[in-house]
């Protein structure tokens, strides 16, 4: 009440002085609406956008994160009831080149089924499958531009990840889930789940992300849709020990569900 009589007060005291000074208050108040209505808009047009491109950012409708151990068998049947999965590891390792320089990578491993939305940018360009195929006891990866510097080397050349033989196939440009995956350490290098089970790292202790994507099918996947499968998952599994996001909340700063007890970890 008080901020409208002096609104008015202010209005009166342009009006005595004359319409010229009145239409400077109209102006002034018809700028602040406008500007406050922007900012608005763009705030909405931002949140849309980020919203929109949740899945991309995510890898997946939902998402499941285990740490020190993957998904039991009952907890994988889930979530292949309820649409295509992918399964993406990471660890931090050590690279080792045939000159014997050394330094630390963030190891992704994933499946076949990986990406579930968007797509790998690597150069030179080829299909993930022949990328990271074995061929004669070798693995293929792409890596950070970054590691070929640290390691002076380039395409074609080997390093060594734990007990695996590496060949390094392509530098590695753009990942679609490089938001929702946190900020890392070392260089990428991006190889197969056999790759990782062939280094001989996933040992028991190793400290490995276990992330399970979830697309769920085109008919539905409605946030509705999305919410029960969350909350299914909480109610099935409560002792899961998992960190549950959805495409909503994409990056790993935004809140997110889990479903943990003091004897989740196994």
């Amino acid at each position: 009440m008080r901020t409208a009589e002096l609104a008015l007060r202010f209005a009166w005291r342009d009006l005595r002085g004359g319409l010229r000074g009145f239409g400077v208050f109209i102006a002034c108040i018809a700028l602040g609406v406008t500007a406050i209505a922007g900012v608005g808009s763009v705030a909405a047009s931002l949140a849309d956008g980020v919203a929109g491109a949740g899945q991309s950012i995510l890898g997946g409708d939902l998402a499941f994160t285990l740490i020190q151990r993957p998904a039991s068998d009952a907890e994988r049947a889930f979530l292949e009831k309820h649409g295509d999965v992918s399964t993406v590891a990471t660890m931090r390792a050590m690279a080792r080149s045939k000159a014997g320089r050394m330094t630390l990578i963030e190891l992704k491993a994933v499946d076949n089924s990986y990406p579930l939305f968007g797509a790998v940018t690597i150069t030179p360009a080829m299909t993930l499958p022949v990328l990271l195929a074995e061929k004669n006891g070798t693995y293929g990866a792409a890596v950070d531009a970054s590691l070929l510097t640290r390691l002076d080397l380039k395409v074609g050349d080997r390093i060594t990840i734990g007990q695996a033989s590496i060949e390094l196939r392509a530098t590695l440009v753009d990942e679609p889930d490089q938001l929702g995956t946190g900020i890392a350490l070392g260089p990428r290098v991006l190889v197969s789940d056999a790759a990782l089970r062939a280094s001989g790292l996933l040992q028991p202790g190793s400290l490995v992300s276990w992330l399970y994507r979830l697309r769920l099918p085109e008919a539905a996947s409605s946030d509705a849709a999305v919410a029960s499968v969350e909350q299914q998952a909480k109610t099935g599994f409560p002792d899961a020990g998992w960190q549950i996001r959805t495409r909503d909340k994409a990056s790993r700063n935004s809140s997110a569900t889990s479903s943990a007890s003091p004897n989740s970890s196994r």
